[in-house]
């Protein structure tokens, strides 16, 4: 089963995705013939720890001997010389974090602001609001953190912008999916029987059609129109979905399920299958490179391993696509992987310490534009 998963993995293509090969094989073979050799260190109470080669694995493709490196790395304990804080981002934008210790945002500079004590969060598409969900309450906060407006609802979870206007909101409430009006108005429920997974907006024009994907607890996806109700189509990706994302133009939808990731028409055609254990999947700006967390120890993007470590959670894209930020609660570490250009890895430790007086480690809410534009 790893065998064919490995080699679905390799045989997979996305658009434009030969060229973007040539380019980084190009940079892998400088980097190989640049390398310095390294002596392999010495192993304590059983492991390994190989500071030199979490730089090296995120060149090396998915070979012999790219898997040996993500056998040594996903037994060390983080990337060795990071930073003790979190001085600057690697690119621009803004990250957005939630969990036990609230909301928070991290901009370009280093700075971070805390938005108050959400345990859930989500951008606007513009970076303009956040979406906030605590257990019985949904929010829309600004970027320092005032309510712009609230509603009491039991049990709500996984709020979700509309883009690119962020004109409704769409969210989980004890089993129902809801959505409301980008300005806290016109509140109704969608759907019952709805799995714990966050739905997604399929993006359209500014003024719709609302188009939402969610996951019904038979385990279907379905895509519903916010506005009629009607059911536009549905299918069975033949496991528990775990995660849904749209194409940026609207045309493919993923679902990720525990043995298998299922790319989707937007009529709802089943166009492509990965069987593969991913834990998560995020789809870069331009909608056309896919990164896979698989097994929570490698980072996968177009086939290729850029980053391996036991433990990894999420992964980000950067605005520009440039970089990746891989989610380590395992090492209390942020690591920022370079895709584009020169390959680079950089870290950051201590997280958990820097975003929860209790220490607990923040989930990854998203890495979003500068804050601007005509909507939120």
């Amino acid at each position: 089963m790893r065998h064919r998963a490995s080699q679905e993995l390799r045989d997979f293509r996305g658009p434009d995705e030969v060229a973007a090969e040539a380019r980084a094989w190009t940079v892998v073979r400088a980097a190989y013939l640049e390398r310095e050799p390294v002596r392999r260190p010495r192993s304590r109470r059983g492991v390994l720890l190989a500071p030199a080669l979490a730089v090296a694995a995120a060149v090396l493709v998915l070979s012999p001997a790219g898997a040996k490196v993500g056998r040594i790395i996903t037994h060390a304990l983080g990337v060795a010389h990071a930073a003790h804080a979190l001085y600057s981002l690697p690119s621009p934008g803004r990250i957005l974090m939630s969990g036990p210790g609230g909301t928070w945002t991290a901009a370009a500079d280093g700075s971070t602001r805390h938005l108050g004590s959400w345990p859930q969060a989500s951008w606007s598409p513009h970076g303009l609001y956040v979406a906030v969900a605590s257990a019985d309450r949904l929010a829309a906060v600004d970027a320092r953190g005032g309510v712009r407006w609230a509603i009491a609802r039991p049990g709500v979870s996984d709020p979700r912008w509309y883009s690119p206007s962020g004109y409704r909101v769409a969210y989980l409430s004890a089993g129902t999916l809801r959505t409301i009006a980008g300005d806290g108005t016109d509140d109704r429920r969608l759907a019952a029987r709805v799995a714990p997974v966050a739905p997604a907006w399929r993006p359209a024009g500014a003024l719709g059609p609302f188009e939402v994907a969610y996951a019904t607890d038979r385990n279907r996806v379905v895509v519903r129109d916010a506005d009629s109700d009607a059911v536009l189509w549905s299918a069975a990706p033949g496991g528990r979905p775990r995660e849904l994302i749209w194409s940026g133009d609207g045309r493919r939808l993923v679902v990720v399920t525990a043995h298998a990731v299922r790319t989707y028409a937007g009529h709802g055609g089943l166009v492509a299958t990965i069987h593969v254990a991913a834990s998560d999947a995020a789809l870069a700006p331009d909608g056309r490179t896919l990164a896979l967390v698989v097994n929570h120890r490698q980072v996968i993007v177009a086939g290729r391993q850029l980053f391996a470590g036991a433990g990894v959670r999420t992964v980000s894209w950067s605005p520009d696509g440039r970089w990746l930020l891989v989610d380590w609660p395992a090492a209390n570490q942020w690591v920022f992987v370079r895709v584009a250009g020169a390959p680079h890895v950089t870290a950051v430790s201590r997280i958990s310490q820097q975003f929860s007086a209790r220490q607990a480690f923040p989930q990854l809410e998203g890495w979003c534009c500068t804050a601007g534009g005509p909507a939120g």
